[in-house]
């Protein structure tokens, strides 16, 4: 495995942690909004069941007192965990862009591999393409008697435009499916 599909790897890796944690994190954040809204339905609940005369005083100023201090505890641990949040999302962005570098970084080198290869195809296919046009002078002399370096390959022989733009304009031509 290159070093590139590595860090890759190792970069995917990170950025599922981290978002792993940053969803476990947001669910206690969650479930601490939840506790908060609760201890303040609570206080609510035990005022209103003094003022329908349901409760006695003392015990809905008990219920009230413990909802609310209960809610102010909670309202601190979401403040606590609200700085953590932050920290924890500017992690998952750090990992989700060392993740998207790494992912241009292995399609570089994916490219740059079949680059290599159709390089190497490239001087093949010329090999075979001047042995080819070797042996065509040579037949040519054989039909005409006339020696390869005293006729023009034009005489038997013409490349396609594309062609003569590649070589001598060095213009790509226009993609085509593989024969």
């Amino acid at each position: 495995m290159s070093a590139t599909i590595q860090t890759l790897a190792e970069a995917r890796a990170a950025f599922v942690a981290a978002t792993e944690r940053s969803e476990q994190a947001h669910a206690a954040q969650s479930q601490l909004l939840v506790r908060k809204s609760e201890a303040e339905a609570a206080a609510a609940t035990a005022l209103s069941e003094f003022r329908a005369g349901r409760i006695a005083e003392e015990v809905a100023g008990l219920r009230k007192a413990a909802a609310e201090a209960d809610a102010k505890d909670l309202v601190a641990l979401i403040e606590q965990g609200a700085a953590a949040l932050l920290k924890i999302n500017q992690a998952v962005h750090a990992a989700k862009t060392r993740a998207d570098e790494a992912e241009r970084a292995a399609k570089r080198e994916e490219h740059s591999l079949a680059a290599a290869e159709l390089d190497k195809s490239l001087k093949q296919i010329e090999e075979t393409f001047l042995a080819c046009l070797a042996e065509r002078a040579r037949v040519q002399h054989l039909l005409t008697g006339k020696p390869s370096h005293l006729q023009s390959l034009f005489q038997y022989w013409q490349p396609t435009k594309e062609l003569t733009e590649a070589v001598g304009s060095f213009i790509a031509p226009a993609q085509r499916k593989p024969i």
